[in-house]
């Protein structure tokens, strides 16, 4: 699930992603995801993080981009690019944070 690109671009990467089939934008609210094209709201029960990738460019590890590669049960999939530090924002729900951990471990529990 969590995995390093040899390619150090996020445009790069994003584009490439779009090609393979995960064409649309999702955003982080504290309970769901949202994708504004399609209006949609997302439960963390209602969709799966079938990747993570991250880019860090000599940032602090709080600054580090990453991209989550999304898809939902009924088939939408999509990514969303998040820093580190808004992927464990404080304001996010339990359930939330446990589907966007990065570590198998619950590294969102230590930070």
């Amino acid at each position: 699930m969590y995995a390093e690109l040899t390619t150090e671009s996020l445009s790069d990467t994003l584009a490439y992603l779009i090609g393979i089939g995960y064409p649309l934008e999702f955003a982080l609210e504290p309970s769901y995801l949202y994708c504004p094209l399609l209006d949609l709201k997302l439960a963390p029960e209602a969709f799966d993080v079938r990747e993570v990738y991250y880019f860090d460019k000599n940032t602090p590890r709080e600054d580090e981009q990453l991209i989550y590669v999304i898809s939902s049960s009924t088939r939408i999939k999509g990514t969303m690019v998040l820093t580190r530090r808004d992927a464990y924002a404080e304001n996010m729900s339990f359930e939330m944070a446990l589907k966007l951990r990065t570590h198998p471990y619950g590294e969102w529990i230590c930070s």
